[in-house]
């Protein structure tokens, strides 16, 4: 089975530095133009089935890809973002310093108001692994979500722990493939690639 991942394109607030979460707004012209170079790039798979986060940025960028494919693109509130509670839209520095005050590692600190963590992301991620692996085991499918449950995906693909997941980077329109075979180690093929941008 091969996995694609992709994370949204550019939006405004990234543009502006503020976190998003389960807020924010669609690409923006940048964000669709690389949502477009991603496409491109990817128009030789076989991808036989999309899944997005239901929120609009990534649900954008999937569309775009799938111009080149046959398959459908299925939303899930699943993909969506975690959920950054009270900070979402606040610049990312400030977000920053509010979390390190709270002593916390970065997997385990929850915004007020209704925060998710990494293991919050990581339930919701095994979850839906589990039955796109039996749907799809010996397919090509591609993801497209946001940076924080991108990192929680990588994470639960290959094995790594979650506690070093906020440190995996993803910029936007990046594009990560692993490759899942039964009794072989996951093979990461593309990491955060970014070359088709």
């Amino acid at each position: 089975m091969k996995i694609i991942l992709v994370r949204h394109g550019e939006s405004d607030w990234n543009l502006e530095g503020r976190v998003q979460g389960q807020q924010g707004g669609p690409l923006n012209k940048k964000g669709l133009e690389q949502a477009r170079k991603a496409g491109l790039w990817l128009k030789n798979e076989n991808i036989v089935a999309i899944y997005s986060s239901d929120q609009e940025r990534a649900r954008q960028t999937a569309l775009e890809i799938a111009k080149f494919h046959k398959a459908p693109v299925r939303c899930t509130k699943t993909l969506r973002e975690s959920s950054l509670g009270e900070l979402e839209g606040v610049p990312l520095q400030e977000y920053r310093r509010i979390r390190d005050k709270s002593g916390l590692p970065k997997h385990l600190y929850k915004a007020p108001g209704g925060g998710e963590n990494y293991i919050d992301m990581q339930k919701r991620v095994k979850r839906f692994l589990a039955v796109l692996k039996k749907k799809h085991s010996k397919q090509t499918v591609l993801i497209v979500s946001h940076k924080l449950l991108t990192r929680t995906l990588i994470s639960v693909l290959t094995g790594t722990r979650i506690s070093d997941a906020p440190e995996i980077e993803q910029h936007n329109a990046a594009i990560n493939v692993i490759e899942l075979n039964p009794g072989q180690k996951p093979k990461v093929h593309y990491l955060n690639s970014t070359e088709h941008l």
